[in-house]
């Protein structure tokens, strides 16, 4: 009879802490999305301060694509997160390696996010400070796949007899 070993539990912390951070990630694309106005008028006033000969057409466009295109690399890697995590618990331990090269995508995104979608308001930036609260669990997440008894769990068997 096979019994399948349960996944030690600093490796099912390390998991729901991915899944923690996606879930963070998730609310600052939502409240991104809730306050594009605001943020895409930012980003449009940025865009003019740099060129101030651009057409006004040309700074809302530039704006556009800032504010899409930071929330669909970070939509990207928190969807590539999300779908890596399962299979991490199932025992592939190869899985720990793409994530850590994912996190260093993560990394990227998050600095986009800070780049484009931090104002000069000061005070809580709830869309900034929830992406770099992401960041953070991804990276602790991905340290406690790298302790000891997970990696002994992922050379040794799955299954028992």
């Amino acid at each position: 009879m096979m019994v399948k070993q349960e996944p030690p539990r600093l490796l099912r912390i390390a998991g729901g802490l991915w899944l923690l951070g996606v879930l963070a990630g998730v609310a600052a694309i939502v409240l991104a999305v809730l306050d594009r106005e605001n943020l895409l008028t930012d980003l449009q006033d940025t865009a003019l301060t740099i060129d101030s000969q651009a057409a006004v057409e040309d700074a809302e466009q530039v704006a556009l694509i800032a504010f899409w295109g930071t929330l669909g690399v970070f939509a990207a890697v928190l969807l590539i997160t999300a779908l890596l995590v399962p299979p991490l618990l199932r025992g592939r331990g190869w899985i720990r390696w793409t994530l850590a090269t994912v996190l260093v995508l993560d990394a990227g995104a998050v600095l986009l996010v800070q780049a484009f979608l931090e104002t000069d308001a000061g005070g809580f930036q709830s869309v900034p400070q929830l992406a770099v609260l992401q960041l953070a669990l991804a990276f602790l997440a991905l340290v406690l796949t790298l302790l000891p008894p997970v990696s002994r769990w992922f050379k040794g068997p799955h299954l028992v007899q």
